[in-house]
């Protein structure tokens, strides 16, 4: 899943920007 990649990856920088890429891929 690349919703997962993408977390671990804006996971370093704890931005909320990884709330947008979830949402963007869920939708």
């Amino acid at each position: 899943m690349a919703v997962k990649i993408r977390l671990m990856r804006m996971g370093k920088i704890r931005t909320p920007h990884f709330r947008i890429v979830v949402s963007d891929s869920r939708a």
